[in-house]
């Protein structure tokens, strides 16, 4: 079983309607397999999902922000995580009401942006692009701190999260969509629809592309690398988006 493909689906399907009850496998399993969560993105995740679906109380989550609090530094910093993993690691702690820690992170986050103000997997990495999925994932990420931190703070994510929105401006493709590696990206196109919705931007558009990439067969979101077949990592990443919603809907739990 792949834990990050299993969290992703729960917790976008919490938004939509399906509560613990339908995901009591999933949860005995998660809880079973605690070992698998033992990076901080995925420590996050797991507990972003407690929250999403009301398991928080079970000792296991404890235990693994336990684990994540002692894996972050005084700068915010968390040794071999990238900044995909970072917003989970922020979304984590917001969700487990860490709110001044969530913040520490987030301005960390802040400075791994490159020049032209979008993000990278691994900031500085030379051998790849900005990525239209994190750099959404981050305007996300940094927006659910709002207001946890002084004025300095809070002008500093602004202007980082207003330099990703130009960045996934710039990059958009026929005004629907966004594409990686030359050829559409269903999870790039997914995360900055969110990123749209946290600027209060219509994002309408880009789940009527989404919608016009379901296979009629099994109902699946078909990925430019799986066609003609529908691929179950990039179902599970479009479903907020398909919907109008964001992380930070379920964040505070305005889902349908």
């Amino acid at each position: 079983g792949d834990v990050g493909i299993t969290l992703e689906s729960m917790i976008q399907l919490s938004a939509v309607g399906y509560d613990k009850t339908k995901f009591t496998k999933s949860i005995s399993w998660l809880t079973k397999n605690e070992k698998l969560i033992k990076t901080p993105g995925l420590q996050a995740e797991f507990i972003f999902a407690s929250h999403a679906l009301d398991f928080s109380d079970q000792k296991v989550v404890t235990q693994k922000l336990t684990q994540l609090k002692k894996a972050i530094n005084t700068d915010g910093s968390v040794k071999d995580t990238n900044n995909f993993s970072y917003c989970w690691v922020i979304l984590g702690l917001m969700a487990a009401g860490e709110k001044d820690l969530a913040n520490t992170v987030a301005l960390h986050l802040t400075t791994q942006n490159e020049s032209t103000g979008g993000y990278k997997y691994i900031y500085g990495d030379t051998k790849s692009e900005e990525a239209a999925d994190v750099t959404g994932f981050v305007v996300q990420a940094i927006k659910s701190t709002v207001g946890t931190g002084s004025e300095y703070d809070e002008a500093t994510k602004m202007l980082v999260a207003g330099r990703a929105k130009v960045w996934l401006n710039k990059n958009k493709q026929d005004g629907d969509h966004w594409n990686a590696f030359g050829a559409y990206d269903i999870s790039g196109t997914a995360y900055a629809a969110m990123a749209y919705r946290t600027m209060e931007q219509d994002s309408s558009p880009y789940a009527d592309y989404l919608k016009s990439k379901i296979d009629k067969k099994t109902n699946g979101v078909i990925a430019s690398w799986t066609e003609p077949d529908a691929d179950v990592f990039s179902t599970s990443q479009a479903i907020l988006a398909l919907n109008n919603l964001n992380f930070i809907d379920i964040l505070k739990n305005k889902v349908k």
